[in-house]
């Protein structure tokens, strides 16, 4: 079974996949591809029949969830936002910056900062075009990126243009990953939007995000916010959602019916309130969540001769690790990895910290800032302990009465002074170093 995955800058990869295979097989060879090991913060979506947005279900088969015949078209997407610096891999911030510029120019996030959007602009054009220059090509790159953060006026173009000259020598990645900093500070950062209908026929914009719930009413232009901890029970109902929240009395006297255009729309606001919940605010997954599951006709019939079948079985929800869970699940894979790239090369493998573990795309291991102090600090001990005559051998005495470890045995029947206080030698005592093979002593120790 073919299937066509685009990324955010509409680059198609082509997977085939077995025809009763899981959303995941698709996702995990969509990763390899990508050489993506931090799979929990990706998905695949896809249009419904009346041109929803819908979250591919990873634990269900891919053919019941969509219609018609293969190929099938998906787009593979940031499902759940984190802070720049929990990412462990380049090849993530990438994925995460690609998205986050496609957002950026479609208007999902309201800067209303000058300063703030001038600086975004200098990062973008930064990571698109390299250094600042002075030919008209890259003026009109200035006003090309400005659709949807603000007015390409000659006065913000001058102020991008000097912000973007302040970056020059930035790299491509670092300019990236700034530019993640800067939007994750924004109020609407890893936010997923649905378009619904109060009772009263009134359109609402319901943004789900790692707080809790924002409703957006069109028509009054007024803004509510719900934290999680106010909700105490959402329920999916054909075409409607319903959430009861916590009023000011602490009472679940407060109801909110919300209406979609389809079941499959409604049923993606249930999830992914429940799913957000628990990837940003729980320990871990619960078992309620995770086990959760419907079945079709057929596996009804079937479950009330056995209970155990799982035919027709269609998990609800689609999540398995909290934020942190999956922080800790990438950083054990690729600890692992770069065990198995150490041993291949022959060299032991060492501790890494929780915060240095990054991807080295050249090399194709995993190289840590940790490791390379470490390497250094090595170096440094074994330049310490050559001979500073000459430079070959290991050191293996002392002089008295100056006490300077500095020189071989060697070295030292040839010399009457210390090389470093010039003192005068009057005797030379022979010195052990555990862990280092030293020389035979000499016949004048």
């Amino acid at each position: 079974m073919l299937c066509f995955v685009s990324q955010p800058n509409s680059v198609v990869l082509e997977v085939e996949v077995d025809t009763r295979a899981d959303g995941q097989d698709c996702l995990d060879k969509v990763s390899e591809q990508l050489h993506i090991i931090e799979q929990d913060y990706f998905g695949l979506q896809y249009r419904g029949s009346k041109g929803e947005t819908l979250w591919l279900n990873l634990r269900n088969r891919i053919d019941d969830q969509i219609g018609g015949a293969p190929p099938y078209r998906f787009m593979f997407r940031v499902k759940f936002f984190v802070e720049p610096h929990y990412l462990l891999q380049d090849e993530t911030k990438h994925q995460f910056y690609l998205q986050v510029k496609q957002e950026l120019q479609s208007k999902k996030y309201e800067i209303t900062d000058t300063p703030q959007a001038v600086k975004m602009l200098a990062l973008l054009c930064q990571a698109e075009h390299g250094d600042a220059t002075t030919n008209s090509f890259q003026q009109n790159v200035y006003t090309q990126m400005m659709q949807g953060l603000c007015e390409p006026t000659e006065e913000v173009l001058n102020l991008v243009y000097e912000e973007h000259c302040e970056l020059r020598g930035m790299t491509a990645g670092n300019a990236e990953y700034h530019l993640l900093q800067e939007v994750s500070e924004l109020p609407t950062y890893g936010t997923e939007f649905h378009d619904a209908k109060r009772t009263s026929g009134e359109p609402t914009k319901i943004g789900v995000g790692p707080e809790g719930l924002s409703m957006y009413n069109v028509e009054a232009n007024k803004m509510d916010r719900i934290a999680y901890a106010l909700i105490q029970m959402a329920t999916h109902m054909d075409q409607k959602v319903i959430l009861r929240v916590f009023d000011d009395k602490g009472d679940p006297s407060i109801h909110l019916v919300f209406r979609f255009k389809t079941c499959k729309a409604a049923n993606a606001l249930y999830r992914c309130v429940t799913e957000m919940h628990s990837f940003y605010r729980c320990d871990t997954v619960r078992e309620d969540v995770s086990t959760q599951f419907c079945r079709d006709l057929k596996g009804t019939i079937c479950s009330i001769f056995n209970e155990n079948t799982s035919l027709g079985k269609k998990y609800i929800f689609d999540i398995r690790r909290t934020c942190r869970e999956a922080y800790d699940h990438a950083r054990r894979k690729l600890w692992s990895a770069s065990q198995d790239g150490e041993r291949m090369n022959g060299v032991e493998p060492l501790r890494r910290s929780r915060e240095s573990i990054v991807c080295d795309n050249n090399e194709n291991t995993i190289v840590t800032s940790e490791c390379q102090e470490l390497r250094a600090r090595l170096a440094s001990i074994e330049d310490s302990l050559r001979c500073v005559v000459c430079m070959d051998r290991q050191i293996s005495t002392t002089f008295c009465p100056c006490g300077h470890v500095i020189c071989c045995s060697e070295c030292t029947q040839h010399i009457t002074e210390c090389p470093v206080c010039r003192t005068s030698i009057d005797k030379v005592q022979r010195i052990f170093i555990p862990g280092l093979h030293l020389e035979p002593p000499c016949s004048h120790l």
